[in-house]
């Protein structure tokens, strides 16, 4: 009868102990995923920023310069003057626009519906107007982008050459 007994504990202590691991595992699975959608939020940021400031940089001294594109979301040219990435994330924004940084370019983001959405606008007015514009597709999901300044000869206006490769 003792052997039967200490074979009934140890199944029952393998059961609890499966069962709390079992827990602690799906408990835990709801915060990773959190944060790993952070560091997707700020890898965003910090690329439109890095996006920005090679563009800012081809505005200024010509020539062509590349960045790497390593998130996992399309970017899309939206119009003459919006770059936009927008992926679905369950972070907590408000759903209206944030501006994270103002002046001769506007890097904004929102959550719409589950969405993140972020921006790097170029605003008309000023000395002079930025215009974006691509020979290839609008919307991609590139391992890297060319950023070319155009000859563009119309007064006012700088063209901005975006190439998703």
């Amino acid at each position: 009868m003792k052997g039967q007994t200490e074979i009934i504990v140890f199944v029952l202590l393998f059961i609890v102990g499966v069962s709390l691991f079992m827990s602690a595992i799906i408990w835990s699975r709801g915060i990773v995923d959190r944060n790993s959608d952070v560091v997707q939020l700020n890898s965003a940021e910090v690329f439109m920023k890095n996006l920005d400031s090679k563009i800012q940089s081809v505005i200024s001294f010509g020539g062509q310069d590349t960045i790497s594109y390593n998130l996992d979301a399309p970017i899309e040219i939206i119009g003459d003057n919006i770059i936009e990435i927008r992926t679905p994330l369950s972070v907590n924004i408000p759903d209206q626009w944030i501006s994270l940084k103002d002046g001769d370019s506007v890097i904004r983001e929102t959550m719409q519906r589950g969405l993140f959405r972020i921006q790097l606008y170029y605003p008309e007015g000023g000395d002079y107007n930025i215009e974006l514009y691509t020979e290839g597709a609008r919307i991609s999901t590139p391992n890297q982008i060319r950023i070319e300044k155009s000859t563009s000869t119309e007064p006012g206006i700088i063209r901005i050459k975006i190439t998703f490769e």
